[in-house]
C-alpha cells in the first residue's frame, strides 16, 4: 500500500502480510487518502476491506494481457482534449495503443477530457487517467461514430410514465421510473429508472436529463410511448403485509443493531402502520440517532422500508436465559523454566559450570483449562478460540487474521444470519 494513490475500485493491497481490497465506487477515492490506510487509519474500514493474508511478492505483471479482454470489435476515436461544452459523458468510449476506455459517471466523467487523464499515457500522471476512465476491453479497426440515442423499439418499455418533478431525497425509491421528452417533433420520449439506495436519495433532486447530477441517481431504461394513469401516493396495498407488527420505535433506545424491526405509526385512523429495518454496517450507526427515525426525511440512512403490518408480535426478548453449565476448554502459553545442561542453548550455566538445579532456562508450556461460556462483552479482549454463546448458541473466535474482529461490537455474534459477524465467528453448537 502506498498513501496518495489513486486506487481503482476492487484494488488490492499488502499490508503487515494482510491483503486489503479497496471498496466500490466512488467510496474507491478514499482508498489512497490519509486517515484511511488499511488496517492503521482510524477510518481504514470505510474504504477498504480485509479478504486474507499473503506471503512473498508478486512478479510484476507485463503489459496488459489482451487474451483476458473483451474484443469489442472496431476501435473507437482517439482521446482527445474537450472544452467544457463538448466534454465527454458518463460511458463515451475512446481507444488508446488499442485498448478501449469507458468514461465514468459524473463527477468523474468531469476529468474525461482535461489534460492529464488521457488514458495510459501521461507519464508526469501515469495513474491520474484511472479517477475518468476505465478499462472495457481491446479493440481491431475502427468503426464510424454512432448518432444520438437509437429508438430501437425493442428497447422500448412500452407506455410512458409520469414527467419527473423535483423533490427531496426521499420522493424517489430504487426502482421508480420517470420519463424525458428528447424531441417533440416527431415526439421522442425515454424512460428513466431510479437506482438503488443510496444513490436513489440523487433522484429527486436531479433530473435525468441534468448533465451534472442526473447519472447520479438515474439509469436509462429505454424508450416509451403514450403514457401512464398517474398512481395516487403510495399504496399499502403494495407492501408485504406481515402479521402482527414489532415494537414501536423509541427515541430512546441506544442499542438497535443491523437487522433490528421497528414499528412507525402513519396513521391512526385509519390504522396503518410500516415496518423498517435497520441497514447493515456502518449504517447501523444512524439507526440509535433520533434524527434518522423511521418516517423522518433522512431515514433511508439507518433504516430501510420493508412492508405493512397489523396487530402486534409478543415482544422476543433476548434469547431465553441460559441456566446450565456451559464451558468449553481454552489452553494458553505461560512462561516456566526447566533444568538444564551447562552450556546447552538459554541455559543460564556455562559448559564450566556445575550442574544442578541452580542451572535454569525459560520455557513456554501450554496451559489448558475449562472456562465458562458466557455472553459477547465489549469489554473483553477476544482472540482465537475464546467461545461465548447467545442463550445456548454458541460461537468461536476464528484463526488469525480473523480474530481481530472479534472484539468489535459491530462483528459480535447474532442469531441473525449476518455476514458481518460471520467474518469473526463460527458457528460451535449449543449449550448442554
Amino acid at each position: 500500500y502506498e498513501a496518495g494513490t489513486n486506487y481503482d475500485a476492487w484494488d488490492v493491497v499488502a499490508v503487515d502480510n494482510l491483503v486489503y481490497q479497496c471498496a466500490a465506487e466512488p467510496t474507491n477515492l478514499f482508498c489512497g487518502q490519509t486517515g484511511y490506510a488499511p488496517g492503521k487509519d482510524q477510518f481504514w474500514d470505510h474504504s477498504w476491506t480485509m479478504i486474507g493474508s499473503c506471503f512473498g511478492i508478486l512478479t510484476p505483471s507485463s503489459s496488459p494481457n489482451f487474451a483476458a479482454l473483451t474484443n469489442l470489435g472496431g476501435c473507437p476515436e482517439e482521446w482527445e482534449e474537450k472544452t467544457a461544452g463538448e466534454a465527454y459523458k458518463e460511458s463515451d468510449t475512446v481507444s488508446s495503443q488499442g485498448l478501449v476506455f469507458s468514461c465514468k459517471r459524473w463527477p468523474y466523467s468531469g476529468h474525461c477530457g482535461q489534460q492529464g487523464y488521457k488514458p495510459m499515457t501521461n507519464p508526469a500522471t501515469p495513474d491520474a487517467w484511472k479517477a475518468a476512465w476505465s478499462l472495457t476491453g481491446y479493440c481491431d479497426g475502427s468503426y464510424s461514430p454512432t448518432s444520438s440515442p437509437n429508438f430501437d423499439p425493442n428497447a422500448s418499455v412500452g407506455a410512458c410514465p409520469d414527467e419527473w418533478s423535483a423533490g427531496s431525497n426521499v420522493k424517489y425509491e430504487e426502482g421508480d421510473m420517470v420519463s424525458a421528452t428528447v424531441s417533440t417533433v416527431p415526439l421522442r420520449k425515454v424512460a428513466f429508472r431510479c437506482k438503488f439506495w443510496p444513490l436513489s436519495g440523487n433522484c429527486g433532486q436531479y433530473s435525468p436529463t441534468n448533465e451534472l447530477g442526473g447519472s447520479l441517481g438515474w439509469s436509462l431504461a429505454g424508450s416509451c410511448d403514450g403514457s401512464i394513469g398517474p398512481t395516487a401516493s403510495p399504496s399499502f396495498n403494495k407492501l408485504a403485509v406481515t402479521t402482527g407488527c414489532p415494537a414501536e420505535y423509541s427515541a430512546s433506545s441506544t442499542d438497535y443493531e443491523a437487522g433490528d424491526l421497528t414499528t412507525f405509526i402513519v396513521s391512526t385512523t385509519p390504522e396503518r402502520k410500516t415496518v423498517y429495518m435497520c441497514r447493515e454496517f456502518p449504517n447501523n450507526g444512524y439507526c440509535n440517532q433520533s434524527g434518522f427515525k423511521p418516517g423522518s426525511q433522512y431515514d433511508n440512512m439507518g433504516w430501510k422500508l420493508i412492508g405493512a403490518c397489523s396487530g402486534s408480535l409478543a415482544p422476543t426478548i433476548a434469547p431465553v436465559v441460559y441456566v446450565g453449565s456451559c464451558t468449553y476448554n481454552k489452553c494458553i502459553e505461560v512462561g516456566d523454566t526447566e533444568q538444564c545442561t551447562p552450556g546447552s542453548t538459554g541455559c543460564s550455566c556455562d559448559t564450566n559450570d556445575t550442574a544442578g538445579p541452580n542451572c535454569q532456562r525459560d520455557i513456554k508450556r501450554e496451559v489448558c483449562n475449562d472456562k465458562p461460556v458466557n455472553n459477547w462483552s465489549s469489554s473483553v479482549d477476544y482472540t482465537t478460540g475464546d467461545v461465548v454463546r447467545i442463550g445456548s448458541k454458541r460461537f468461536k473466535c476464528r484463526d488469525w487474521p480473523n480474530n481481530r474482529w472479534c472484539r468489535v461490537t459491530a462483528h459480535k455474534p447474532t442469531l441473525e444470519n449476518n455476514s458481518i459477524w460471520h467474518q469473526a465467528w463460527l458457528e460451535d453448537g449449543t449449550c448442554p
